[in-house]
C-alpha cells in the first residue's frame, strides 16, 4: 500500500503527465466491486448479547448489565455499516477508492496476491507502464480486495477490459 505522501505525488504527476484530461464524469462505469457487509451472524449475537444484558439489569445486578450491553452494541452497531465502494470498472479504466480513475493504456497488467498468515489479506498489483515518468518508487500501485464482493468476477472483468482497451489502442495506432 501507497504511503498517503506517495500517494499525493502518483496522483498530481499522473493527472499533469496523461494526454487526455480526466473526465470522470462522463465515464461509464459497467462494474462496481463493493466491500461486503459483515455477516448477518454478528447481528444476531449482538442482539442475544444485548438481550442477555437486559434480563441482567433487571433480574440480578445493573452493572453486570452494563458490562454485557457495551459489547452487545458493539456486534450490533458493526452489523449495520453500509456497504463501501472499493473498485469500479469502465470501457475505459478502473477507479478505485485509494488511487483514483487510471486509463488501461497506462496499466501494463494486474496481478493478484492471497497473503497468508495470521492477517491474511488478497491484494491487487496494478502494474503501470513508464512508471517513472510519475515519480513512483515501485512499478506497481497496491490495492487492497479483501472482502470485495464478487471477488472471482474481478480478475477476469479486469482481464478482459484490459485487453479490449490494448486492443482499440493498437487499431487507433495503425490508422
Amino acid at each position: 500500500m501507497m504511503k498517503n505522501r506517495n500517494y499525493k505525488a502518483f496522483r498530481s504527476n499522473y493527472e499533469g503527465k496523461i494526454s487526455k484530461k480526466l473526465e470522470i464524469d462522463r465515464e461509464e462505469f459497467y462494474h462496481d466491486f463493493y466491500i461486503g457487509k459483515p455477516p448477518f451472524g454478528l447481528a444476531v449475537f449482538g442482539f442475544l448479547l444485548f438481550m442477555l444484558a437486559l434480563y441482567f439489569m433487571f433480574n440480578t445486578h445493573w452493572m453486570y448489565g452494563i458490562f454485557i450491553m457495551i459489547p452487545g452494541l458493539f456486534f450490533l452497531q458493526g452489523s449495520f455499516k453500509k456497504k463501501e465502494l472499493a473498485l469500479r470498472v469502465s470501457k475505459n479504466g478502473l477507479w478505485t477508492a485509494e488511487f483514483g480513475f487510471i486509463y488501461f493504456r497506462h496499466i501494463d497488467h494486474f496481478e493478484f496476491y492471497r497473503y497468508i498468515g495470521k492477517y491474511s489479506s488478497e491484494r491487487m498489483k496494478i502494474h503501470i507502464k513508464n512508471y517513472k515518468m510519475y515519480l513512483m518508487e515501485m512499478p506497481f500501485l497496491e490495492q487492497h480486495i479483501s472482502h470485495i464482493d464478487r471477488y472471482g468476477d474481478l480478475k477476469s472483468i479486469l482481464d478482459s477490459a484490459l485487453i479490449a482497451a490494448h486492443k482499440r489502442n493498437a487499431n487507433k495506432k495503425r490508422f
